[in-house]
């Protein structure tokens, strides 16, 4: 027992490293072809950042674990809307952009109803199914909304989008071919284990202990895979750059319920249970709390008191599906 609980944490520290060893080489290869930095940090670090939950999907689908892929995707969304952002407030008050609350939380709320009408509207039998061609439109969905973040960006001409991001990029420019092709086969062997070890370990202790695919997913998996944003969000309050936190984790949020779920559901339909809905209904409520956040006050920001709100809920949330 105390082995898989080892094991989990390893594939974690696989998952994450292996990412960040991924995405350093396809920057580097990137910027060789003289690609922009602007374009690099929206498409190959955002999607970088999301590698150890595309892995464990892939993982989950080809065995046929639903549960895990869909309880991972929302689960995900909970821990960074509740949890990420109300530890976050802790340090500092988050600035919640308009630009952001406007147009990108609503866009987020789409992609939740979206998902409740394709997991409730197919019904195989006695269970409901997500199948592959609404996989393929939520594959679809999100190359949309990862074109029109670009050309938004493009025609707003901000340059401080994500200036951390690029600064970053500019700081991976300087490996050698070999070193990349290095970088990439760890960073592909380090997500590829360490799935493999979160999915069959997590699997391992929910046999142990008789919990369900479902609580996992939205549990253990779900926070594991948060870490990247729980870390990231505590250092931009230490250096006072909360101001991009919302639309990081707002983007996040929408990659994660069209990304994972339609990738895995392209691989093999997905059983979607009902005990899901309760779920994306909260995911839902939490995006309105934070516009109406934004809307209510003075300065546009998530206080300490809300932002202690938010976590009390997340853990409310976690005993109600223990």
């Amino acid at each position: 027992m105390l082995w898989d609980f080892v094991l989990i944490l390893l594939g974690f520290v696989f998952l994450i490293k292996g990412a960040d060893l991924l995405v350093r080489a396809a920057t580097s290869i990137a910027k060789k072809f003289g690609l922009s930095e602007l374009l690099i940090g929206l498409t190959i670090v955002a999607v970088g950042t999301s590698l150890p939950e595309i892995f464990i999907t892939i993982t989950s689908a080809v065995d046929g674990h639903s549960d895990l892929i869909i309880g991972n995707a929302v689960g995900s969304c909970i821990c960074n809307f509740l949890f990420v952002i109300g530890v976050t407030s802790l340090f500092r008050p988050i600035k919640l952009d308009k630009r952001i609350v406007n147009r990108h939380l609503p866009i987020g709320i789409i992609a939740m109803i979206l998902l409740l009408f394709f997991g409730n509207t197919n019904q195989l039998g006695d269970v409901h199914v997500i199948t592959r061609g609404q996989g393929a439109f939520l594959i679809l969905c999100i190359i949309l909304y990862i074109i029109y973040t670009i050309f938004e960006e493009q025609q707003l001409k901000n340059k401080k989008i994500d200036q951390e991001i690029i600064n970053d990029v500019k700081d991976k420019d300087k490996y050698a071919t070999r070193t990349i092709i290095i970088y990439m086969i760890l960073g592909i062997l380090g997500l590829k284990f360490g799935s493999d070890f979160v999915v069959d370990h997590s699997l391992e202790i929910a046999r142990t202990f008789g919990l369900s695919e479902q609580f996992l997913g939205m549990t253990i998996i779900a926070v594991g895979t948060a870490l990247p944003e729980i870390i990231t969000g505590i250092i931009a309050a230490r250096k006072n750059e909360t101001d991009l936190l919302i639309g990081n984790i707002s983007g996040s949020n929408i990659l994660n319920l069209c990304l994972l779920i339609g990738l895995g559901a392209m691989i093999q339909p997905l059983t979607f249970s009902t005990e899901f809905n309760s779920s994306i209904l909260i995911l839902i409520a939490t995006t309105v709390f934070l516009q109406l956040v934004a809307t209510m006050s003075e300065k546009n920001e998530l206080d300490k008191k809300r932002g202690i709100l938010l976590i009390v809920v997340y853990f409310i949330y976690l005993f109600s599906i223990a």
